[in-house]
């Protein structure tokens, strides 16, 4: 509706009549503007980086660079919530939401009122700076993917502002994207433009620290040493024996042991006395599903809905105890605790009312690496979604739904049956946090990663319309060879996914060897084809650029199918290089975020068979 209505003002700028208030702002007109942008000096940083911003795009726009003041004026672009804003009656009520804002015209002025919190790792709220960004959409805009060549700037003679009156707040109070190169190796010394570009889509980036942290933690609050003085801690065999761990790392407790959970919840308030701008610590338990099955932890072992064991009511019950006794010492910090592996399925019945400082990240690990392309998994999302919601009020959700392990350049679909049911369908449950893994790979993953962000801003939006939107600004006239692309491997992936076994193993989410072969080797000329002919229509730097990133991935899946003997008239390729060729172009795309990373390295080993177990 913003854009019908930008686009119809634009399309009356020339009409020789009286300007009206219904007109809009007339920001720039043949070259000149009479408007400045309006902030506090003193506001927070958040709000003198949205001046910033807004001065730069409206220069790219128009050419026009219009002053930043720290003085009102009649006619401005006025940043904050300041004493100008309270005067014009645009205010946000004391208790919006984080990162909430508004967007209203007020005579000839633009205001963009948010709730701004410090810089303050856990605890920001930038609602000025994601109004601003979701202003500078109004006019066009779009940040299709990270760095300059993602930037997609309309230019305008002149720029007409509508009349605007819109309010906002996250459907998400907590949103994260994983996984997506913003935290970059230390050996490149550019800024990290993914975490630009996901403040640029309202995302906090995990550099900016968490505001629900759930990984994996039970080692972090009780050291091998105490382990090893209280072996009645460990858990126990179905004849009551503790079994012992190598590795501390995967070590489990026995949760129904008293002075464990003391010592454990001991722990937890020690950590959040030493780090007071913790928002939230997690009490997930470590990885892996060896829980305990002594006499007091059997009778709490159900069945899962597929059959299986499943330890949620002892998980949350444990859960519960730590973060009663945490919220004793620190009443507003919140303690977290990962649902997930073999306690995915919500208990029932449905446990007691829990702790309110508590809550539940659901990461269902059937559902990774395109899970939800197997219809029993779709069949019961809603359903399990619900009946967690039911144990909690404070229900997050994390998963890896469209990712997978793919080094060998082997572009992955956008998966849009996927995208339409999962956030979606999650906020309708009632879920108030997500964290999503991204596809690292912006040469390809860039259209999944620009929908899961809009989608975490709101979830109702069309994803087949986004989709469109940015394959159209992204390649141009080259769109519908990409689009082509994209269905015959997603059509391709869904088929593969539907036909894998439900039974969780750990190659669910590889794009390994028998997943490559059956997906893309068979249609790699096909894929060329496609790419070429978009390559071919492009009409600017920046379109051309975008596809190179794409066809960057290209070249490393030919070189490893080449090697793995998966490809036919190899030689004949556009991507083949020869081995030489080859050492050249990893070298000159060392930092290129198109290429996957992980752990800060990238790998270049062949394509694996089964599971990954590492470099």
């Amino acid at each position: 509706l913003l854009l019908a209505r930008a686009a119809e003002a634009q399309t009356t700028e020339n009409a020789p009549h009286e300007k009206k208030a219904s007109d809009g702002l007339r920001i720039v007109q043949d070259g000149k503007s009479g408007y400045v942008i309006y902030c506090d000096p003193a506001a927070v940083v958040w709000v003198r980086d949205s001046a910033k911003e807004v001065q730069r795009v409206l220069k790219v726009s128009t050419g026009v660079e219009l002053p930043i003041s720290h003085e009102p004026t009649d006619r401005m672009i006025c940043l904050g919530d300041n004493e100008s804003a309270r005067k014009a009656g645009v205010t946000l009520a004391v208790d919006a939401a984080d990162d909430s804002f508004i967007l209203r015209t007020v005579g000839e002025s633009l205001f963009i009122v948010g709730k701004d919190k410090p810089d303050v790792p856990n605890w920001s709220s930038r609602g000025t700076l994601y109004g601003t960004y979701e202003f500078l959409e109004t006019l066009g805009v779009r940040w299709l993917l990270p760095g300059e060549w993602g930037e997609d700037i309309p230019r305008h003679a002149t720029l007409t502002v509508p009349r605007l009156d819109v309010r906002q707040s996250p459907a998400f109070f907590a949103r994260v994207i994983q996984d997506v190169q913003d935290r970059r190796p230390k050996e490149d010394k550019q800024p990290s433009a993914p975490k630009l570009w996901l403040q640029r889509q309202k995302i906090p980036s995990t550099l900016d620290g968490w505001k629900l942290s759930a990984g994996h933690a039970w080692d972090d609050y009780i050291s091998r040493e105490q382990a090893e003085a209280h072996p009645e801690w460990l858990v126990k065999d179905n004849r009551g024996r503790p079994r012992r761990f190598a590795n501390h790392k995967s070590i489990k407790f026995c949760t129904n042991e008293p002075a464990l959970v003391e010592a454990f919840a001991a722990s937890v308030i020690a950590t959040l006395d030493k780090y007071p701008e913790r928002r939230c610590a997690s009490i997930s338990a470590s990885d892996g599903g060896d829980f305990c099955q002594c006499e007091k932890c059997l009778p709490l072992i159900a069945k899962d809905p597929h059959g299986r064991p499943s330890y949620s009511t002892l998980m949350v019950r444990f859960y519960d105890d730590v973060a009663r006794r945490v919220a004793v010492k620190h009443p507003q910090r919140l303690v977290c605790g990962l649902v997930y592996y073999n306690y995915m399925y919500p208990p029932s019945p449905p446990a007691e009312k829990l702790a309110a400082n508590l809550w539940l990240d659901w990461a269902p690990l059937n559902y990774y690496g395109w899970g939800l392309a197997k219809p029993v998994y779709r069949d019961e999302f809603q359903r399990v979604a619900k009946g967690w919601r039911a144990v909690t009020p404070n229900f997050a959700y994390h998963n890896y739904s469209t990712w997978m392990r793919s080094f060998n350049g082997a572009p992955l679909p956008v998966g849009r049956d996927i995208l339409k049911l999962e956030l979606p369908t999650l906020h309708q449950a009632g879920a108030r946090a997500d964290n999503m893994v991204g596809l690292g790979a912006w040469g390809y993953g860039a259209p999944t990663n620009y929908i899961l962000a809009k989608q975490m801003w709101n979830p109702r939006v069309d994803v087949d319309q986004l989709y469109r939107e940015w394959l159209q600004r992204a390649y141009g006239p080259g769109w519908e060879s990409m689009d082509e692309l994209n269905r015959l491997l997603e059509t391709r992936m869904m088929a593969y996914k539907g036909r894998e076994s439900p039974v969780y193993r750990g190659q669910n989410y590889e794009v390994n060897h028998e997943l490559i072969s059956a997906v893309h080797a068979p249609v790699f000329a096909d894929m060329e084809r496609l790419y070429l002919a978009a390559l071919a229509k492009t009409e600017t730097e920046s379109q051309r650029h975008r596809l190179e990133m794409f066809g960057e991935n290209l070249i490393v899946l030919h070189h490893d199918l080449r090697q793995a003997g998966l490809l036919d008239n190899a030689a004949t390729s556009t991507f083949a290089r020869d081995d030489e060729a080859y050492q050249k172009f990893l070298a000159d795309t060392e930092f290129s975020i198109a290429l996957y990373r992980t752990n800060d390295k990238r790998f270049l080993g062949p394509i694996w068979k089964g599971e990954w177990r590492g470099d």
